[in-house]
């Protein structure tokens, strides 16, 4: 990610973010109402410093199920404060799942040295006639705290502020390039490294969230050389010729040739439709005319990324260019420190707003 352009000019400052786990905050904005029958439980649960797969092992044990039976709409950062929605087929009471929650924090408290600050609480539960399934819901609410606040140029605290709300501004009427975060590839990119000798020993047995992880990360991998390719080119917020348009808040795209010039200028003005780039998988690319040529020779060197991930079987689809925040405010709670507030659509990573504003870097764990 660190080779990859920013598009409304230099970082502004250097940072470090996740200092604490309360400095990065995630809410799951739902989007739908339990419908209070049916033999799901549907959970929000704010969770400390774990990660999601830990909190599905959970409600699994607990609640006698398998890992069909636990559904979730997205994943969340580990090193954070977040709510979250999960789901599960189970006729277990409230009470037995508020237990099990309370006897893992209990058990991390136990060994504090060790858990890193673990922490779950129930906060809504009721029933619901289906499965939760990935990308329901609607946005994901943040507040960030950026600490060490270091200029990257000569300004002082007054320019410096006078800057940051330059670039938010900017955020706010032009949206951002919509690349796929560092998470995605692993510590150290080793997904993306996986991905390619599973590749190239497809025969070797693997679980099915391994080959998960390696798949996302291989089409991450293409998406985000094509993005990088539209910023360098300074044409990530139009449309090229033959290139489909992804509708905003969905996975849906169309023929953008099938409208005027006019309309789709506007379209994209108001942040109803984004450019693309491709989500790959089997078949034909979605796109044509110029929009397929430019991708094509940006792909180039990366046939064994594409030939990969044509033979698994997944679909050829497009993902938006560009992403917009919503809500973006910015507060100052001392010269140093900077909380930010925002609402991103699912799939939309935060760190990528973060890297147009500065260089932000997590703390070593």
């Amino acid at each position: 990610m660190s080779d990859m352009p920013a598009a409304l000019g230099p970082a502004l400052f250097s940072a470090s973010f996740k200092v604490l786990a309360a400095d990065f905050r995630v809410d799951e904005v739902l989007g739908i109402e339990p419908d209070g029958a049916g033999e799901h439980w549907l959970l929000q649960i704010e969770k400390t410093a774990t990660n999601t797969d830990e909190v599905a092992s959970l409600l699994e044990s607990t609640c006698s199920a398998n890992s069909a039976d636990v559904g979730l709409s997205g994943m969340k950062d580990r090193h954070a404060v977040t709510t979250q929605w999960f789901s599960v087929r189970s006729p277990v009471p409230r009470e037995q799942i508020e237990q099990a929650l309370q006897t893992f924090n209990e058990q991390q408290t136990a060994s504090a040295a060790a858990s890193g600050g673990k922490q779950l609480r129930l906060l809504q539960a009721a029933r619901h006639s289906r499965k939760l399934r990935r990308g329901t819901h609607s946005a994901n609410a943040f507040v960030i705290i950026l600490r060490d606040l270091n200029a990257l140029a000569e300004l002082d605290d007054a320019d410096l502020a006078s800057r940051v709300k330059q670039r938010l501004e900017q955020i706010r009427q032009c949206g951002f390039p919509n690349y796929i975060g560092p998470q995605r590839f692993g510590r150290g990119g080793q997904n993306l490294v996986r991905a390619r000798q599973w590749f190239r020993q497809p025969k070797k047995r693997t679980s099915r969230q391994q080959r998960s992880l390696w798949l996302s990360a291989a089409r991450s991998e293409l998406f985000n050389r094509v993005c990088a390719a539209r910023v360098e080119n300074d044409n990530w917020q139009q449309l090229l010729a033959g290139e489909p348009a992804a509708l905003a808040g969905s996975r849906s795209f169309f023929d953008s040739e099938t409208e005027s010039a006019e309309d789709l200028a506007a379209r994209l003005s108001r942040f109803d439709i984004h450019p693309s780039a491709p989500w790959w998988g089997r078949g034909r690319t979605l796109a044509s005319s110029t929009c397929a040529q430019f991708e094509e020779s940006v792909l180039s060197n990366a046939a064994d990324l594409c030939a990969g991930l044509e033979r698994s079987g997944l679909p050829q689809e497009r993902r938006a260019l560009r992403a917009c925040a919503t809500d973006l405010q910015h507060e100052w709670l001392d010269a140093r420190t900077l909380q930010l507030a925002f609402h991103l659509s699912p799939g939309v990573f935060a760190t990528t707003l973060l890297r147009e504003l500065g260089l932000c870097a997590e703390p070593e764990r």
